[in-house]
């Protein structure tokens, strides 16, 4: 058997598993930050509005923010799972905050609805 023959199946199957548990992880990771963002939202007072305040203009300060940073870190590591830099923590902070907005957070009346149109053809 060659050598040259065989590394591209070891490549291949190699770059399948690594993928594999890059997703895992990134999963782990986004779900870590969505259940400490929900969280976040009912553990702190006035939670929703931070929570707006939060996918408006991002905060390192903002109280849900922070406690979702915190929370996020926190589950990683009871679940084993080797936590990240704190930026990248933020990053998936960010993307649930972003996921959850919608669903928290009502969209303005203005920007929901538009006009309805008073001209009609008469025939």
């Amino acid at each position: 058997m060659k050598l040259a023959s065989f590394l591209p199946s070891l490549f291949g199957l190699l770059g399948n598993l690594g993928s594999a548990a890059l997703g895992d992880k990134m999963a782990a990771y986004n779900t870590a930050a969505q259940t400490a963002v929900k969280a976040a939202v009912t553990k702190v007072d006035d939670g929703v509005d931070h929570l707006q305040t939060a996918f408006k203009s991002w905060e390192s300060s903002n109280p849900v923010a922070q406690e979702a940073i915190d929370g996020t870190i926190g589950l990683l590591r009871d679940l084993g799972i080797a936590v990240p830099k704190q930026d990248v923590v933020v990053t998936h902070v960010k993307a649930a905050i972003a996921d959850l907005a919608g669903i928290f957070v009502p969209v303005s009346s203005d920007a929901a609805v538009p006009a309805a149109s008073t001209d009609q053809k008469v025939g």
